[in-house]
C-alpha cells in the first residue's frame, strides 16, 4: 500500500528517467514543493530502491529508457506485492501514450514535453490526496 503520511517527513515521489538533467529539474521542483524526492536512472534502480524499503507515494516513470524500461519495470512492479499498488504516472513522447498508459494498467500519464504545472498537479493528487487509490480507477488520461 503507498506510504502514508508520515509524520516525521514528506511523502516521497520516486522519479525514473535516463536522462541525468531532467532527474535534476524534477528533484528541485519536486522538493520545493515540500515533497522528497528520490531518482533513478533506468528500472532496474528502481527497483532495487522500493526492494529497501522506500515506499513512495508516486512513481513517475519515463517508458522508453534503455536497460529496464518503463513496460519491464512496470511488469516487474506488478509481481510484488507491496510495490504494486503504488501509483504509477508515465510519461512519453509517444503519440500513443494514452494506449501504453491503459496497456500497462498505468494511473495515469504526461506527454512529452512535460509541463511544469502538470506535474506539480499530478504530484499533488497521487501525495496529498488521501483516495488516490481510488483514482486509479480513472481514465488514464485523467491526469493530464
Amino acid at each position: 500500500m503507498p506510504s502514508e503520511k508520515a509524520e516525521s517527513g514528506p511523502q516521497t515521489v520516486l522519479v525514473v528517467d535516463d536522462d541525468a538533467d531532467f532527474l535534476d529539474v524534477m528533484r528541485q521542483v519536486i522538493e520545493e514543493e515540500n515533497f522528497r524526492a528520490l531518482i533513478a536512472s533506468n528500472g532496474e534502480e528502481a527497483l532495487r530502491i522500493l526492494e529497501s524499503g522506500e515506499t513512495p507515494c508516486l512513481i513517475i516513470l519515463d517508458l522508453k529508457m534503455p536497460g529496464m524500461d518503463g513496460p519491464e519495470f512496470r511488469r516487474r512492479q506488478l509481481l510484488h506485492p507491496r510495490i504494486a499498488q503504488i501509483p504509477v504516472v508515465g510519461f512519453t513522447g509517444a503519440a500513443d501514450g494514452e494506449a501504453e498508459a491503459r496497456r500497462l494498467a498505468l494511473s495515469s500519464y504526461l506527454q512529452k514535453p512535460v509541463h511544469l504545472h502538470q506535474l506539480l498537479e499530478t504530484v499533488a493528487h497521487y501525495c496529498s490526496d488521501p483516495d488516490h487509490i481510488d483514482s486509479a480507477s480513472r481514465p488514464a488520461s485523467a491526469a493530464r
